[in-house]
């Protein structure tokens, strides 16, 4: 009996060590408003070469869903915005789910329905029909047996704050947060679901780029933004986008809902007067949401709680209007390749950086190396180490400055590199760090594979 208690003990500390140690995780929006875009079968095969496990849907189109049968990627789906009214009764949510997306699951992993996407600010004439529809969604999947497996939810723009600036101030705007938020936050509590936010630091830039730092919204700023209510330091305006919400659903009463970033990003292309809009900045800002994310480092206003987010987007999307940069949002071109290097599965570590977009790393002097160990450093590599330190030497183009520090770091990445960027050679008693800016200067170039 004491035998049988202790291995029922066991199991359940071990059930809830593999909950706790459940971290964040990246998907990436899978829209498909182009004539150019690949057939759902040839994404599913990119999806699963690139290592990504979550995909959001903006329908619930079968021959699209059912694509990706037999992979281990999740899928959020969604009920579009001019179908709601038609998901306002049981029997219509149960038709749906009996005979779309029930024998779906027999074969694809979905874990949530989006009901309606920034309803309320994008089609306000069919906000009467989100909280119903949800409802009633909830209700079919309940009595087909999948509401343990795939939650109900609706996602928001940011707009739907009345303010979020300092985020201590974040609050709903009072023309909808009585009648329209509260019941749905009352309902995604009793269901035991999450709050969706599509936050975009880009879009939060291009109209205060007077008053926000572009290496802020880039999560890497040489100044620390302070919330004058709280006294916290941010260093990224997602995060303060994020404590925002935080902040206002405080206000309704539900600190205890969990917060999906269901869309964010940046472009890589845009109109003469969107000039941040280029690949260098995408690949800063994905690669920095992707550390932010991986290291489950969480926002001040919660720190280290894992962060679940959707890149925007998998494509370009030729034929959505507008200015230039709506079009141009898209991480993988058509054939499958990156327009620029994205570390997905999370093999780069320390604070957020600047990206150059093709991967390539360099070795470097730390900073708070001291001249004695970078002095020991710099004589191994251009000694045993066969490092070319030619470029350092008087009259060459990286001699100056003429310092510990600068003569370190060229001979420390010529070692890096014939290494093959081998991490482990990149130590040097620990003088030495890896990096994803281009060290070069003027005509002193830096070399990398």
């Amino acid at each position: 009996m004491i035998c049988a208690r202790f291995l029922l003990l066991l199991n359940l500390l071990l059930c809830l060590a593999q909950e706790s140690v459940q971290g964040g995780s990246i998907g990436f929006c899978y829209g498909r408003k182009g004539d150019n875009l690949p057939s759902p079968q040839l994404v599913a095969q990119i999806a699963v070469k690139e290592s990504i496990s979550k995909l959001r849907i903006y329908d619930y189109d079968q021959n699209v869903i059912s694509a990706f049968a037999g992979t281990d990627i999740s899928l959020i789906i969604t009920i579009p915005n001019e179908e709601l009214s038609n998901f306002q009764s049981e029997q219509q949510a149960d038709n749906w789910v009996n005979h779309v997306l029930l024998p779906l699951t027999q074969s694809v992993k979905i874990e949530l329905v989006t009901v309606g996407v920034e309803v309320i600010t994008l089609t306000p004439e069919f906000s009467q029909y989100v909280l119903p529809a949800m409802m009633s969604i909830h209700t079919g999947l309940t009595k087909a047996n999948l509401a343990d497996q795939i939650k109900v939810s609706t996602a928001n723009s940011m707009g739907v704050l009345q303010s979020s600036f300092p985020p201590s101030s974040g609050a709903f705007n009072e023309s909808i947060k009585t009648a329209y938020m509260q019941p749905i936050l009352d309902y995604l509590k009793a269901i035991g679901s999450v709050y969706m936010v599509n936050a975009y630091p880009y879009h939060a830039y291009m109209a205060e780029s007077d008053d926000i730092a572009l290496d802020y919204a880039l999560f890497d700023p040489k100044d620390e933004v302070m919330d004058s209510g709280t006294n916290i330091a941010y260093t990224s305006l997602l995060t303060a986008q994020l404590d925002a919400v935080y902040f206002a659903l405080e206000a309704m009463g539900h600190g205890e809902l969990s917060v999906i970033v269901s869309e964010t990003g940046w472009p890589t292309k845009g109109d003469s007067d969107e000039s941040v809009a280029n690949v260098q900045n995408a690949a800063t800002y994905n690669n920095n949401l992707l550390m932010l994310v991986q290291n489950d480092t969480g926002t001040p206003r919660r720190p280290g709680q894992p962060l679940n987010a959707y890149i925007f987007s998998l494509f370009n999307e030729d034929e959505k209007t507008g200015k230039e940069s709506e079009r141009n949002w898209g991480v993988f071109s058509v054939d499958g390749t990156s327009f620029y290097y994205l570390d997905i599965e999370g093999t780069s570590n320390g604070a957020p950086q600047s990206f150059n977009g093709t991967g390539a790393t360099w070795c470097v002097a730390s900073p708070a190396a001291s001249n004695e160990s970078l002095e020991a450093g710099l004589n191994y590599a251009c000694g045993e180490g066969n490092a070319d330190c030619g470029p350092i030497q008087p009259g060459n183009p990286c001699f100056l400055p003429d310092s510990y520090f600068s003569h370190a770091s060229y001979a420390y990445n010529s070692y890096y590199q014939r290494s093959g960027d081998n991490s482990a050679a990149c130590n040097f008693g620990g003088s030495a760090m890896i990096t994803t800016k281009d060290p070069s200067y003027g005509a002193c170039i830096y070399p990398s594979e």
